[in-house]
């Protein structure tokens, strides 16, 4: 694995990758690289002692290399094996995982025993998952075991240094997992990978939840760790946070990378070489949230309608459906019809008189974690077909107030009213929470056909689902259209969730949500785990579904761009 040229300025292309000018082979190799790596994993095909074993490949024939003082960023569809790479580079594999290729790390072949001794000290993680905190230990304690060569003091002392720079106080370090914010957890996940100075740092998705101002400082650290001479392999569907501090983007679809090339490649759809590249241009909400004009036809950007088949909660959104099926127009269209200009009341958004004496109200909420307020008599109205966005910085209280709104937590002070009475305490709730973390809103027990199907509250939904699971779909039933319009594959519902990616595991929990029928959707971050193409497709089917159903909406996002498209009032949390 040697190389003639140790640096790269003025050969800006070689070894048949693209690099940073700034970006060094030091030692003559890469600092890290996968060389033809596959991942599959084994499985019995069928039921039964007589089922033989197959290998299914998630990762086929990959290549990537990374070098000193650069930032890779691999971008690419939800659900095709990015994660995989990061379990790849870390040595961190399922019982039942089949890998071949080879792994190098600073010239020297790596194996998963190897492998072990660098992980968190050479080589950090930033996981994907909140879910990776231990919720039995106090966050600052979690964090400073982790250091390495360093006396309990001065792992102490580092921690806070961490946890200033990142805007977390003495006591967040004395808080367990379940009572941070989404945003809070990111950060903790961060700190811990920064805390023993590694020479590699794999980020998988570490800034869902972050508002902006926290998301660009995570990424300056990172560009500021590669400037210094390590290398970043970050993993995002945030392609525009990628673009502001990544050297390289490589594509992925389809289990390995389609195009890799320079981040000044983003500036235009000419400039990029795959179909799916450029998909993911238009993708951005900066570029309309459209679909690309090489999408294939009858793909997620021309879903039809539900209105004309999904029984709506809502009796007045019978009359929505008489138009029938129709094609879901551009994001944009959609909601400039819907809200045209920002200053409309909000019963003119409903769209129907009947629906406007329907109110989802807060009314005086206060809650508490310990001695920190959280919410201090807040109040808030939510009609039918509105699309209210919550705006604030990260653990000011988004997620708990969701949280409130779907029953889920109980304020202190205050009360919730659906329609005017309070939310039930047994039964299906009208209000449907989607969380941020989708990992936290499924029993890992049982299957996602079972997760499903307890949320069906009609028999007729629930013969549905099993027919479509067997593939005997019934075209005048609304769950099979449901589920293909938001993604969802057979194949997934007699799995467990553990064995889904954030994204796939998302779209089932928003499937679980709508089949509750809600009158009221609490969307606390649902896209952030998503591509860009696949987040656009979400949000126009949304948009349609809760118009045509008389659906109100509340959203939290810490995207200005997705806001602006998506919103039709924004409420500033104090």
């Amino acid at each position: 694995m040697e190389h003639i040229a140790t640096n790269h300025a003025g050969q800006p292309t070689h070894h048949h990758h693209s690099h940073a000018a700034h970006s060094v082979h030091a030692g003559g190799h890469h600092l890290l690289q996968l060389d033809d790596v596959s991942v599959g994993f084994e499985r019995y095909a069928g039921r039964g002692v007589l089922a033989h074993r197959e290998t299914r490949f998630v990762v086929e024939h990959l290549s990537l290399s990374l070098h000193e003082g650069e930032i890779l960023a691999l971008v690419g569809a939800s659900g095709s094996g990015k994660t995989l790479i990061a379990d790849t580079v870390m040595g961190l594999f399922a019982p039942n995982a089949y890998v071949t290729g080879r792994v190098w790390f600073d010239g020297a072949p790596m194996g998963e025993r190897s492998l072990a001794p660098l992980r968190g000290s050479k080589i950090a993680f930033v996981p994907q998952s909140v879910e990776s905190l231990d919720p039995l230990q106090r966050v600052g304690r979690q964090i400073e075991r982790l250091a390495k060569d360093m006396s309990k003091q001065e792992a102490a002392a580092r921690r806070r240094e961490l946890f200033a720079r990142y805007r977390l106080d003495e006591e967040a370090a004395r808080r367990y997992p379940f009572e941070l914010s989404g945003g809070m957890a990111r950060r903790v996940l961060l700190i811990g990978a920064l805390m023993n100075r590694p020479r590699v740092i794999v980020a998988d998705e570490p800034t869902p939840g972050l508002d902006m101002e926290l998301a660009v400082q995570a990424m300056e650290d990172f560009r500021r760790f590669a400037d210094d001479g390590g290398g970043v392999l970050l993993i995002t569907h945030d392609i525009e946070l990628a673009l502001r501090v990544a050297d390289r983007i490589a594509v992925f679809k389809d289990g390995t990378v389609v195009e890799e090339t320079a981040v000044a490649s983003f500036a235009s759809p000419d400039l990029l070489q795959h179909p799916f590249s450029r998909e993911l241009w238009y993708a951005l909400p900066e570029h309309g949230m459209k679909a690309s004009p090489e999408a294939r036809p009858g793909g997620p950007e021309q879903l039809r309608s539900l209105s004309s088949t999904v029984h709506s909660a809502a009796p007045e959104a019978q009359g929505a459906r008489s138009s029938g099926p129709a094609r879901l127009r551009s994001l944009s269209s959609t909601v400039r019809s819907a809200a045209p200009d920002r200053s409309i009341g909000p019963c003119a958004l409903a769209g129907n008189a009947r629906a406007t004496s329907r109110l989802l109200q807060a009314k005086g909420i206060c809650f508490s974690y310990g001695s920190q307020l959280v919410l201090n008599g807040f109040d808030l109205t939510v009609r039918p077909s509105e699309r209210v966005a919550l705006r604030a910085p990260s653990g000011t209280g988004k997620t708990t107030l969701c949280r409130i709104l779907a029953g889920y937590l109980r304020p202190a002070t205050g009360k919730v009213l659906v329609d005017g009475v309070p939310l039930p305490r047994k039964g299906t709730s009208p209000v449907q929470l989607i969380a941020q973390h989708p990992e936290r809103m499924m029993d890992p027990a049982i299957t996602v056909r079972q997760s499903l199907a307890e949320a069906a509250i009609a028999a007729e939904d629930a013969r549905a689902l099993a027919k479509w699971k067997a593939g005997n779909d019934e075209s005048d039933s609304s769950i099979p259209r449901l589920l293909d319009a938001l993604g969802v594959q057979r194949g997934w519902l007699e799995r467990f969730p553990s064995e889904l990616s954030g994204g796939e595991l998302q779209r089932c929990c928003i499937a679980r949500a709508l089949m509750a029928r809600p009158r009221y959707l609490i969307c606390d971050e649902i896209s952030t785990m998503l591509d860009a193409s696949t987040q656009a497709s979400l949000w126009r089917f949304l948009i349609e579904y809760t118009q045509a159903n008389s659906i109100g909406m509340v959203l939290v996002t810490h995207s200005d761009a997705l806001l602006d498209h998506i919103a039709t009032r924004v409420v500033e949390l104090p």
